[in-house]
Formats: structure tokens, sequence, C-alpha cells
């Protein structure tokens, strides 16, 4: 098995298990009611700030997974391509890799962005609880 398909795994079971614990750790600031964000939604400027920070944030802390985003605050092909990348790294193997935003991506994006935004960022996101 190639070392990239190891580490997904591994990146997988890690985000399942971050899941499970941020169940019992409580979500202060948390919005159930956000909009979604992606392709064919009402996006706010805020919220796909968070989505471009908080994918910066989770690729370069795994050594640049990914090629930085502009963090302008506009959804395009590069935006939309980087969220399908992190669905696919993180959670499409319960999911298909939409390129929404909605309460599971949320919360992966909370989970493993830039925790230093996350005033901003709870109130922005759509999340589960």
């Amino acid at each position: 098995m190639a070392l990239h398909s190891l580490v997904k795994r591994a990146a997988v079971v890690a985000a399942s298990a971050a899941v499970a614990l941020g169940a019992f750790a409580g979500t202060a600031g948390a919005n159930t009611n956000a909009k979604y964000v992606g392709p064919g939604q009402t996006n706010n400027w805020t919220a796909v700030w968070c989505v471009q920070h908080d994918i910066n944030a989770f690729s370069q802390a795994r050594g640049g997974w990914y090629p930085q985003l502009k963090e302008d605050g506009y959804w395009g092909p590069n935006t939309d391509n980087a969220i399908r990348w992190f669905q696919n790294s993180l959670i499409s193997y319960t999911k298909s890799a939409d390129g929404i935003v909605g309460p599971l991506t949320g919360d992966m994006l909370l989970a493993y962005g830039d925790s230093s935004q996350d005033g901003k960022c709870k109130a922005a996101l759509p999340t589960s609880s």
C-alpha cells in the first residue's frame, strides 16, 4: 500500500476520532443555522474566507498537501477544488465530495483549521451542534 494511502487512511481515522471527541467537548458559538457554503449557495464573504483560511491551515499543518488558496472571501474554482480535496481527504468514505460546506464539512473545518479564528468562523460556518 502506498505511503500516501496510509497517510490518508490515518487522517480519516484521526478525523473520525476528533468528531467523536468534539461531541463531548462542546461547541460554544457554533451555528447550526448558518447557511451552507459552496457552488449554487448564497455565499457570504466571512464564511468563504473561513473555508479558505481553514483549508490553508489544514494543508500547511500537514506539510503543504494542497497549494495555498488566496483568502479573498470569494467562491471560485480554486476554492471549489480545495473543498472537494478536503472532503476527499477526510470524510468522503462516508459522504461524497460534493463541494458544499454543510454541517459535517463545517465541523471538520473547525476541528482541523486555524483555531485562532474560531470565534468568527464558528458563527459563519454551518455545524452539526
